[in-house]
């Protein structure tokens, strides 16, 4: 896959850049939408500081001073009311319980109490109201009334706590969006190449928070799907070095046996095996599609694993004549459901993995192992590395990459074998070590009720 970015792919991309600023535009818009609010709630309070709920306290004070200056003669209240007049914050007017005038700090003096607070002071000290208390002194003998001042909004002091608020908001959104619309970009960025067909393409988000999470799983996605478009690549030569050698023999039989039918006697006995070959690569092929697929229904039976075994023995001899089998197999009499056809394709497999990759006696063992058989195929051959253990079973991979005619194949053997025992509810696992040879055992579960 090449780098391409055609025009409208380089356009779509400025467009996305340019659309990254939106989110500083939008965070900031939220956060000053709060701050506002929090603005507004602090204008709006003051408001309610005039309501009888937050009176009370000052009601309490007033009354307390009602109560000693009920008990002050003339001279002495006219003195106190004429000091208080210069501190107190709101206006005050003293009666008597006939609601005549004793003092007040204001000229004139303030109208009455009227008959509803008058009747509640019969039996409260005060009566409170917006901006406006009535208190009464303890012996009865003066009644107080007292407006507090209404305090003006602090124009001066709301507008530049508003204004350097928005300020600090601006500042803080612009830092946290930067901080988190950076990553997202070269993450975007990063999506964008890979999508137009850079597979080197990596976010690279050397982060220990949740955006360097979601760059090292991008990254790691990046690095499966490019391992599996190389694959397809590496498939498409494979396959096209395994079917040359084959349709050439053909081609060449056929050309013989259209001259001189006698002379092509030798060479048509081999195309059998050829279109074999052919044959058997195309079914691992599209038995592998369709399994990944989940499109290939199992077809189960009940079959006897000595008969399972004895199959696979006679097409490993077919195969590859001259070469050992050696055999350890127990409890065959055992019978397991599968897809007889699959499993034996699994077995043929394995099998001839391991010839390929040794030239020395394979064995092949039958392990009962309580609810499961395990066929093990054993081998003294080259051997697999830890790194080429971990990645063999993906689909189109080799170890050897020779392209000999003896190490031939595309990468399926393993992978098709393990897909089909994972469709039985088994698996394949590997063991393996460089130059000693490799273990791949086939664990199928047993038929229920099977002895």
């Amino acid at each position: 896959m090449r780098d391409i970015c055609s025009p409208t792919c380089a356009a779509e991309a400025t467009r996305n850049v340019r659309r990254g600023g939106v989110l500083v535009y939008r965070v900031y818009a939220l956060t000053a939408a709060i701050a506002v609010s929090v603005i507004v709630a602090m204008m709006i309070l003051p408001r309610f500081v005039g309501s009888p709920r937050y009176l009370e306290p000052q009601a309490a004070l007033v009354q307390n001073m009602v109560d000693r200056y009920s008990t002050r003669t003339p001279t002495e209240l006219a003195e106190r009311v004429a000091h208080l007049a210069a501190r107190v914050k709101g206006r005050l007017t003293l009666f008597d319980p006939h609601q005549h005038v004793m003092g007040s700090t204001i000229a004139p003096p303030l109208d009455p109490p009227t008959a509803d607070e008058l009747e509640t002071l019969k039996t409260e000290k005060w009566s409170v109201a917006r901006y406006r208390i009535v208190v009464r002194s303890d012996d009865g003998s003066m009644i107080g009334l007292y407006l507090p001042d209404h305090s003006g909004f602090p124009w001066s002091f709301v507008i530049p706590l508003g204004i350097g608020v928005l300020l600090i908001v601006g500042v803080a959104t612009t830092w946290f969006t930067r901080l988190l619309v950076r990553p997202l970009s070269d993450l975007a960025e990063a999506a964008r190449q890979f999508g137009s067909g850079n597979t080197k393409a990596r976010a690279a988000l050397h982060r220990d928070d949740e955006l360097g999470e979601v760059g090292r799983a991008f990254d790691d996605m990046a690095d499966r799907t490019s391992a599996l478009i190389s694959s397809q690549r590496q498939l498409m030569a494979d396959v096209s070095h395994e079917l040359r050698t084959p349709l050439a023999r053909i081609r060449v039989a056929l050309e013989l046996a259209a001259e001189d039918p006698v002379a092509a006697k030798d060479v048509l006995s081999d195309v059998g095996v050829d279109l074999d070959e052919i044959d058997q690569l195309i079914a691992d092929i599209l038995t592998t599609a369709r399994l990944d697929a989940d499109v290939t229904s199992i077809h189960r039976s009940p079959i006897e694993v000595g008969e399972l075994a004895e199959n696979a023995i006679s097409r490993f001899e077919a195969r590859h004549p001259g070469r050992k089998l050696q055999q350890k197999l127990d409890g065959t009499e055992r019978s397991i459901e599968c897809d007889p056809a699959l499993l034996r394709r699994a077995l043929d497999n394995l099998l001839d993995n391991a010839a390929k990759y040794s030239d020395a006696p394979v064995m092949l063992q039958i392990i009962p192992n309580g609810k499961a058989v395990t066929f093990a195929v054993v081998d003294t051959g080259i051997g697999m590395s830890a790194d080429d253990l971990e990645r063999a079973g993906t689909p189109f991979w080799r170890s050897d990459v020779s392209r000999t005619r003896k190490t031939g194949g595309v990468g399926l053997g393993l992978a098709l074998a393990r897909r089909i025992a994972r469709a039985h509810g088994g698996d394949v696992i590997l063991t393996s070590k460089k130059g000693e040879g490799t273990t791949a055992r086939l664990e199928i579960p047993y038929a229920e009720g099977a002895l």
